[in-house]
């Protein structure tokens, strides 16, 4: 039976600039789409990263199964309330010292990402805190958001 392959969809304002990060974090070992109002969901996502909280992103929570994961942008507050629609698993990230994924640092070509807290990851695999190198032209919220999924996806950065 061939292997599916794992789609991220990715929802908000910076949805381009973090697509374009996560595909090249990726290499192509994963589907990336930025979903928006005009360029609706197209296969099933398996990990839907939310930048801000949109009708999009409204009508899109509640078809995330248990085994789905959703990343959400902890700095924007107004996601919150749309989380009990979804039996997805939460990952948060941002610059907010509560987030599950934050930067520890930011520099001009990237920023070095730190998962804060233990997770496992679609693979079942636990994500142990640890820090790593995100590199990209893109804004420091995209490029955390994109690696935040990232970190959902890849066992070992």
């Amino acid at each position: 039976m061939p292997k599916i392959p794992i789609s991220v969809g990715i929802v908000g304002y910076n949805g381009r600039e973090m697509t374009k990060a996560f595909l090249r974090m990726s290499q192509g070992t994963a589907n990336c789409y930025h979903i928006t109002s005009e360029q609706p969901l197209g296969p099933k996502v398996n990990v839907l990263v939310a930048a801000e909280a949109s009708p999009v992103l409204t009508a899109i929570i509640p078809e995330l199964g248990r085994d789905d994961y959703l990343v959400v942008n902890a700095d924007d507050k107004t996601i919150f309330p749309l989380l009990s629609q979804s039996e997805a698993k939460l990952i948060t990230y941002g610059f907010n010292a509560r987030a599950c994924i934050t930067a520890s640092s930011v520099t001009d070509d990237g920023l070095q990402v730190c998962i804060q807290r233990t997770f496992c990851g679609i693979d079942g695999a636990e994500r142990m805190p640890q820090e790593f190198p995100a590199r990209g032209q893109e804004n420091s919220t995209a490029v955390l958001g994109a690696a935040a999924a990232w970190a959902v996806l890849n066992p070992s950065q």
